[in-house]
Order: structure tokens, then C-alpha cells, then sequence
């Protein structure tokens, strides 16, 4: 009996011990895999964390030349992701930001702005030629059908010459106008209606007797002529778009009206970031859309300034130009009747002697 208390309870003692071996194991085994899952979640959230801020912010200074001071770092110490992993992610971040890849971000974004300048320079020159043969063969002919096709070409040629000019804004190079004199807002809207398909659905009002210093006169065109073409795009066809022009306070405001279906709001919000973002060439998107973009341009280099809402009174999209009162002035004199100086005024026969 004695010896078989014995064995019973040298069998507990051993099945005790193994249910206390076996429980060390599992706990073990649980706060390895624990700890495991605790790494993955911090090696994954740093992952995220590289694709979403640390590589745009790297992608950022980049684009803009800028060294990578102040890119956020990792969001835990290496205890918690492992050094091996740790290192890793730092020769990531180097090799994005190191000299060589800066060098790479230049010499691309030097390459587009070159091929980009060449292309408009070539179609601008060759609109231009066509509008100066166009306007020979106008002076020539009588016939008014032959007039009204050379019309057409001619209005061709303009809007050739407007998306030439859209490349070379976005290249840094601003055309100018020859013409020295003050330009009216309302012969500002009328040049930018000239430049548009659809330009017959232009009504203007007011702006006959505000105007605008000459140096500013083609960026307003240009500008106006995008917003233009903007409004009777997304309008229907059999809708007017009407330009109201007016003197404030501070200035001059130009206002745009279509009667679209006006934009929602998330595409408000993009349309008002390519007025105010300065995007370089590199980063338009495979299928750019360069209007606004051209026109916050302008606006930043003369110093106007565009919004667009959904308040247009025809149920559309309303964009409003101010104009501030340093780039208006008044208009010059009427040039005076043209009378040659006495010396050169053909005198009477003298009467004879």
C-alpha cells in the first residue's frame, strides 16, 4: 500500500512538472509571437508611413532643389522594428534623396522644360507666319465667301498661337505685346473671345472705359481666353457665357458666367489647386491640363488674382478676375490729326514775274 502512495504521488509530482514545463512553453511561445506581431505592426506601419510622407515629402525637395532637411523620420526607434530592418529603411531614404538622384530629378526636369520650349516656339512662329500670310490674302481679296473661309483660318491660327503661348508661360517665358499703349478690359475680353472655338457665345459687358497698363494687357488676354475656353467647354453649346466687367473698390474685377452643371465639390478644390500650385512640367499627369495652370502663372507674375465658385447666376461655375488698381491706369490721348511741318507743307506755285 505504502509503495503505491508512493508511485501515486511521485506520478503527480512528475505530471505536475510537465503541465509547468508545458504552460512555460506555450507562455513563452506566446510572448515570442507576440512580440513577433508587436514587429510586423511596427514594420508595417513604417512601411505606410514611407510610401505616404516620407517619400512625398523627399519627392518634394527634390522637385524644388532643396536639400532633405527637415523629411520626417521613422515613427519608432529601431528596438521596436529590429536594427537589420531599421538599417534597411535608412539606405532607402539615402539612396532617394543622395546627389545622384537630385541630379536625375534636374536633368529631367530640364529635359521637358527644353523639349517643351522648343515645341512651343516652333508652333508659335509658325501661327505667327500664318496669321501674317492670312492677313496679306485678306487685304487682296473681295470676294466675301473666299473672306469668310480665310476668316476661319485666321481664327485657326489664333487659337494656334494661344496654346503656343500656354507652353511658353509654362516654360517661365511671358509674351508680350508690341503695342505700347493702354488696352481697355473690354478690348482685353474681346482679343480673348478672338482666340476661343466657340467664341460667338461671348456676350461682354461694361470694361469700355477701364484700362490696363500695356506690359499687363497680353497676360489678362491670355488668361481671360483660358477661363473663356474653360466655361464654353463644360457649358451647353446653345448657352450664352457672359463677361460682366466693372471697377470696385480696389480695382477692376472681371466675371465669367457659364451654364453648366457647375463643378462638385472635389473638383472645385483641384481646379482652384492648379490656380494657386506652381507645378513644374514634370508633374502635369500623362494627359495635361494646362489652362488654369497657365493662368495661376500670369496671375502670380502680375499680380491678379482668379477664384471660381458655383455662384454663377446661370447655374454653372463663376470665375472672377480682379484686376488691382496698379495695372490699370488711364487712357492716352487720341492720337492727333497727322499735319507735316511747315517746312515740308507743299507751298503755292509762285505767280509769275
Amino acid at each position: 500500500r505504502n509503495v503505491l502512495a508512493g508511485a501515486c504521488a511521485a506520478a503527480v509530482v512528475l505530471l505536475t512538472a510537465g503541465i509547468l514545463v508545458l504552460a512555460r512553453r506555450l507562455s513563452a511561445e506566446r510572448a515570442h509571437r507576440t512580440r513577433e506581431a508587436g514587429v510586423a505592426d511596427a514594420r508595417g506601419a513604417e512601411v505606410a508611413h514611407l510610401a505616404a510622407v516620407r517619400v512625398p515629402a523627399i519627392a518634394e525637395r527634390l522637385h524644388t532643389g532643396r536639400r532633405l532637411d527637415g523629411v520626417p523620420g521613422p515613427l519608432a526607434p529601431p528596438e521596436r522594428t529590429g536594427a537589420e530592418f531599421a538599417r534597411a529603411l535608412d539606405s532607402v531614404v539615402v539612396a532617394l534623396g543622395s546627389d545622384a538622384a537630385l541630379h536625375r530629378e534636374r536633368a529631367l526636369r530640364d529635359s521637358v522644360q527644353t523639349a517643351f520650349e522648343s515645341v512651343a516656339r516652333t508652333m508659335h512662329v509658325m501661327a505667327t507666319v500664318q496669321q501674317q500670310v492670312l492677313d496679306e490674302v485678306e487685304r487682296a481679296i473681295e470676294d466675301p465667301l473666299l473672306m469668310a473661309n480665310v476668316m476661319k483660318a485666321d481664327h485657326a491660327a489664333s487659337q494656334m498661337t494661344r496654346k503656343a503661348q500656354t507652353l511658353l508661360v509654362m516654360c517661365g517665358i511671358w509674351p508680350t505685346r508690341r503695342e505700347p499703349r493702354p488696352v481697355s478690359l473690354y478690348d482685353c475680353v474681346r482679343g480673348a473671345q478672338s482666340r476661343i472655338v466657340e467664341f460667338g457665345r461671348i456676350e461682354v459687358h461694361g470694361g469700355q472705359n477701364l484700362y490696363t497698363v500695356a506690359p499687363a494687357a497680353e497676360g489678362l488676354m491670355h488668361s481671360i481666353a483660358e477661363l473663356l475656353e474653360n466655361a464654353t467647354v463644360f457649358s451647353p453649346s446653345s448657352s450664352p457665357v457672359v463677361v460682366s466687367v466693372r471697377e470696385v473698390g480696389a480695382g477692376a474685377v472681371v466675371e465669367i458666367d457659364d451654364a453648366g452643371l457647375g463643378m462638385p465639390p472635389d473638383v472645385l478644390d483641384q481646379a482652384l489647386g492648379r490656380l494657386r500650385d506652381d507645378l513644374d512640367l514634370t508633374r502635369l499627369g500623362a494627359v495635361p491640363r494646362l489652362g488654369l495652370t497657365c493662368v495661376g502663372r500670369w496671375s502670380r507674375e502680375l499680380g491678379f488674382t482668379v477664384e471660381l465658385s458655383g455662384s454663377s447666376a446661370y447655374g454653372g461655375t463663376r470665375a472672377v478676375m480682379f484686376v488691382p488698381f496698379r495695372l490699370l491706369t488711364d487712357p492716352l490721348p487720341a492720337p492727333a490729326a497727322h499735319r507735316r511741318p511747315a517746312a515740308e507743307r507743299a507751298e503755292p506755285p509762285a505767280p509769275p514775274v
